[in-house]
Formats: structure tokens, sequence, C-alpha cells
């Protein structure tokens, strides 16, 4: 009797339609790929480097890549304590003309007491781009490169920028030596978990480094790239 009863009040579960399944396996692999896509940006945070490994080595140039003010004091510091004979910023500066930004940079070494030379004698050395974003950075970069018979390369710009910058640099100027110098934003407090600031800056960097990275797997060139690589 009491069988009889149980297997009266027994229900079998009802079996997922397709769709149902679909839908299933749609928020699976969503749910998959947004936990691999939060720990892809943990892996970059974290592997994020706050200095250069060469800091005394000499090289034929040196690159700024423009951006904050920061980069431009640090490597026009760097060129003017004699590591390269030659100086080349690419790109423009949003907040400034390039040049009224250079001499407040030179000003500002000189009042540190950071030159070893005259401001118009580092001045006279160095060389501005047009660029208005990383790849054109890379694209312009070698052009002036090979225009100058630069063999060797150090290359300044952010630190959480580097990442992108290497990418880019290693393609468009595969047979050059670079030497990666990344700049802090301060002197401590740099991790992307120590500030909410930081944490959205290299956040929105490696949304864009993995654009760029899956550009560049992709093989599909900008026009500028085509154009540029006929004078290579």
């Amino acid at each position: 009797m009491v069988i009889e009863k149980y297997k009266e009040g027994f229900k079998p579960t009802k079996e997922l339609s397709e769709d149902q399944l679909r839908a299933k396996k749609y928020i699976i692999r969503m749910f998959l790929c947004l936990v691999a896509y939060l720990l892809g940006f943990l892996y970059f945070a974290l592997s994020l480097e706050y200095k250069t490994e060469y800091p005394n080595e000499k090289t034929d140039a040196i690159i700024i890549l423009t951006g904050e003010t920061k980069r431009i004091v640090d490597g026009i510091n760097e060129f003017a304590k004699g590591n390269a004979d030659r100086l080349f910023i690419s790109g423009v500066h949003r907040q400034a003309p390039i040049e009224k930004v250079i001499n407040k940079s030179i000003a500002q070494l000189q009042r540190d007491g950071k030159l070893l030379s005259s401001p118009d004698a580092i001045r006279s050395r160095i060389e501005t781009g047009i660029a208005e974003n990383t790849i054109e950075n890379a694209l312009e970069s070698a052009v002036w490169a090979g225009k100058n018979n630069i063999k060797s390369i150090r290359l300044i710009t952010s630190y959480y920028h580097m990442p992108r910058a290497k990418l880019l640099f290693k393609k468009y100027l595969p047979k050059k030596t670079i030497i990666y110098h990344p700049i802090p934003l301060s002197e401590k407090g740099n991790s992307p978990f120590s500030n909410p600031k930081i944490l959205y800056l290299v956040f929105g960097e490696y949304n864009k480094y993995m654009l760029t990275y899956l550009w560049n797997l992709s093989g599909i060139e900008t026009k500028t790239a085509v154009k540029i690589q006929g004078v290579l």
C-alpha cells in the first residue's frame, strides 16, 4: 500500500527542450568566457613591469611615445644622461603643443640639475612625429629609424601602455634591438589594485591590448600601415 502511494506521488523530472538545452549551453559558455576574460586581466595587471632591466645600456636612439607628460620628462632625462645620440618623440600631446611640453620638460630638468649639456644642445637633437595612436607610433618610428640608420632603440612609454607598444614595435621593427623602458605613474602606488583610478586606467588598456592582439592575429592591416610599409 505504501509503495503504491509512493508511485502515485512520484513525478519524473521533465526533460529540457532543445531550446532550453541550447540556452543552458550558451549561458555556460558565456560564463566561461567571462572567467577567462577576467583571469586574462588579472594576469595582464600582475605581469606589468615598472622599470627597465637595462637602465644604463646605451642605444642609437631613444623613442618616447607621447601621453602623460612624465613620459617626456623622464625620456629627455635619459637622453640628457648620454644614453643615446638621438631622440625621437612620436605622437602629439593632447594637452599642449609638443614643443611647449619639450621646453617645459627641459626647464624642469635644468632646475633639478639633471642636464649635462645646454638646453639648446639637447633641444637641437630632438625630433618629433605626428602619430595619433599606438599603431601610428610604431609605423612612424619604423620609418624614422630606417631613414636614420638606427639599429638599437630605447623605447619609453608608461608601464601600463608598454605591453601594447611592445606588441606593435615587434611587428613593425622586427630587426631592431629594442630596450623597453616603462615609466611608472609615480614613485609608489602603481599597482592597479592600489587605486581605483589606476585600476580603471589599466582595465581600459587591457581591453585595447586584447583588441590589438586579435587584430594582429587577423593579419588585417590599416591603410596607413599598407602605405607606410611600402617605404620601409
